[in-house]
């Protein structure tokens, strides 16, 4: 009886564990190379990488879906999905995120090459009409900027939807727009990976902007999730060897 009672303790508390470590969170974004990407199992960017394997060490594992940046948010705040990948605290502010970042972004303008404007703070808007992103915060761009002038067709272009970032290089490149604002390393990956060096001409540096993976407001324990992926991230920084930007 005794043996009996014992052996069945101990299948119900290996069961117990073996859920824990099988959970599983499913996270969003918008295709946004090289931070986070679908285009293989392999190879899903830079921030969704790095909180599996922060995650890992939890006993969390990931999954990771695509779609359009605005869907995402409301996916993500309604709890039909765990956490979104790549935002910033002003994008989301009610979503649950972990203290650490885990990469920064250099959200800057772009021109065609033989444009001569240059940013030179919001009064060197008035000059160009932009192109945008819904819902992007731009390292706090969308708060002085884009959001007072939404309405302003003249002054703005706003997409949303699939694969914008393809659809604002064309805007620029017929004239639509004067200039379109996108980090860095996401535009410079757009080109490289069709066999391109970037074309476009820099115009000034819109805003930094720290990369968070946030969860749910709807999980009852999303803080304790921003908690384990802060931790696992540390215990990263402690391994031997490693060596994180």
């Amino acid at each position: 009886m005794r043996l009996t009672a014992a052996l069945l303790y101990w299948i119900f508390l290996s069961a117990s564990v073996s859920v824990a470590e099988e959970r599983t969170l499913t996270m969003v974004a918008d295709k946004w190379c090289p931070f986070n990407c679908s285009d293989t199992p392999d190879h899903r960017g830079i921030l969704v990488e790095r909180a599996a394997t922060a995650l890992a060490g939890e006993g969390i594992r990931i999954n990771y879906i695509e779609m359009p940046w605005s869907r995402a948010i409301v996916g993500v705040r309604e709890g039909t999905y765990d956490a979104i990948v790549g935002t910033g605290r002003t994008e989301t502010p009610d979503f649950h995120f972990p203290a650490q970042p885990l990469a920064t972004a250099r959200h800057s303008f772009f021109t065609l090459a033989s444009a001569s404007w240059q940013y030179d703070g919001l009064e060197s808007l008035e000059e160009v009409r932009i192109g945008v992103i819904q819902d992007y915060s731009y390292g706090g761009l969308y708060e002085a900027y884009i959001e007072p002038h939404q309405g302003d067709i003249d002054r703005l272009a706003i997409l949303r939807g699939d694969r914008v970032l393809p659809r604002l290089v064309r805007m620029l490149k017929l004239g639509r727009i004067d200039a379109l604002v996108a980090e860095e390393r996401v535009l410079d990956y757009y080109f490289i990976s069709r066999g391109l060096v970037n074309p476009l001409r820099h115009a000034g540096l819109a805003g930094t902007e720290p990369l968070y993976v946030a969860f749910s407001p709807a999980l009852d324990d999303g803080r304790a999730l921003a908690e384990s992926l802060d931790r696992g991230v540390a215990s990263l920084h402690q391994a031997p060897g490693e060596h994180h930007r």
